[in-house]
């Protein structure tokens, strides 16, 4: 049977798209699985508060004890005598990425990994693996506002991937020591 499955979806205030297919192409059927967001830049930021309000929307006011334990939590991190507002902290969810395209062919009513052309797979050869991707970034300039004149911490980043496309990559806003030696380069050729 051939398919294909698209979902549109919105996950932490980011567009996503989900595909899943099923295809027969000659001897083999190409199975594939992916998750993305539809656009490169994220846009739109969301706050521990904004969660709360969703998990309580979405477990009902039924759940008292997970209500106290989120607002207890939060509390705990927003006391009236602390500089800290953690509402202030905003999430960018840079990206969620998977990915994984397999062939199979049917040997006695079951599917069996192969390689695109149908032939069989040695034992040196590797499986179809996941592609995956996760960025998320904190603008914290708000929360962490000038900590008693010495420092600020503006934003921190997170990834975690296992891919090489590029684009995906890009989506992450990684950088590298490298890039940020160029831009120090052209800051320096500026000033002089």
């Amino acid at each position: 049977m051939e398919f294909q499955l698209g979902v549109s979806l919105i996950f932490l205030k980011r567009d996503l798209a989900v595909v899943v297919k099923n295809e027969k192409k000659e001897k083999v059927i190409v199975k594939e699985y992916l998750l993305t967001p539809t656009s490169v830049e994220a846009n739109e930021s969301f706050t521990i508060g904004e969660i709360k309000d969703a998990f309580k929307k979405v477990f009902g006011k039924d759940e008292k004890e997970t209500e106290k334990l989120i607002e207890g939590n939060l509390k705990e991190n927003n006391k009236k005598d602390s500089p800290f507002d953690i509402n202030k902290i905003k999430f960018y969810l840079d990206t969620v990425f998977l990915y994984k395209k397999a062939y199979y062919k049917v040997v006695d009513n079951n599917e069996v990994e192969c390689k695109e052309d149908g032939s069989d797979l040695k034992a040196t050869d590797k499986k179809a693996e996941w592609e995956y991707a996760l960025s998320i970034s904190i603008d914290s300039k708000d929360f962490f506002s000038d900590l008693a004149g010495m420092f600020s911490i503006n934003a921190v980043s997170f990834s975690v991937w296992n891919t090489e496309r590029t684009i995906v990559k890009r989506m992450m806003k990684l950088g590298s020591t490298e890039e940020i030696f160029k831009q120090l380069e052209t800051t320096v050729k500026v000033i002089d």
